[in-house]
């Protein structure tokens, strides 16, 4: 005979109900002892994954500053780069002109 809890408690309660009773709380303390086990597991393994990727995500980092850096590099040599280029062609028309040599 399974009736609501409502009725154990409000009613007078018998032998049976207060078994019946007795049993639905210790396997609700079972089962808050199996919660408890499977949740100290589960952060002994986020730990466990915490410490091993750890050096994974630093390096992360570090390669995320290295591509910053070079792009701050780009960002100076392709000016650098126009300017040497510029230089360049100076020179050579400079060396052409000395030479004597014509363009046709």
């Amino acid at each position: 005979m399974k009736s609501d809890m409502r009725d154990i408690v409000t009613n007078d309660p018998t032998t049976t109900d207060l078994g019946e009773l007795r049993d639905r709380v210790g396997n609700l303390e079972d089962g808050f002892e199996t919660l408890k086990t499977e949740l100290a597991d589960n952060t002994a393994a986020t730990k466990r994954i915490e410490a091993n990727t750890s050096d994974l995500v630093e390096a992360f980092a570090n390669l995320k500053g290295a591509f910053k850096v070079l792009n701050w590099i780009g960002k100076f040599a392709r000016p650098l780069g126009y300017i040497a280029g510029a230089i360049a062609a100076v020179v050579s028309l400079y060396t052409a002109f000395k030479a004597g040599t014509t363009v046709k």
